[in-house]
């Protein structure tokens, strides 16, 4: 689960932040297109801006996910098996 949860937000090659970086682009050139023209900021621009928050959120919340995930995993892995009773079959 971690090892997808990292693919996902991994703060340089993870989907979530490079998308991110691509609408914080947009963002910023329509930003700038905009400031040439007259009038107040577009909606879709403002837009922009909270997509990339909430991707920036979004990614935060995974990355806090994958490292419960991971302690979670590593945990487990290194807790002995506990004793188990032999079947019935075999007890006397």
């Amino acid at each position: 689960m971690a090892e997808v949860l990292t693919e996902f937000a991994a703060p340089v090659t993870g989907l979530l932040p490079l998308t991110r970086e691509v609408v914080v682009r947009a963002w910023i050139t329509a930003d700038r297109l905009q400031k040439a023209g007259p009038g107040e900021e577009p909606d879709p621009i403002a837009r922009l801006g909270d997509t990339a928050r909430s991707i920036s959120q979004a990614t935060h919340v995974i990355l806090h996910v994958r490292t419960h995930a991971a302690r979670t995993a590593q945990t487990a892995a290194s807790t002995p098996p506990s004793p188990t009773r032999p079947p019935a079959s075999r007890r006397r």
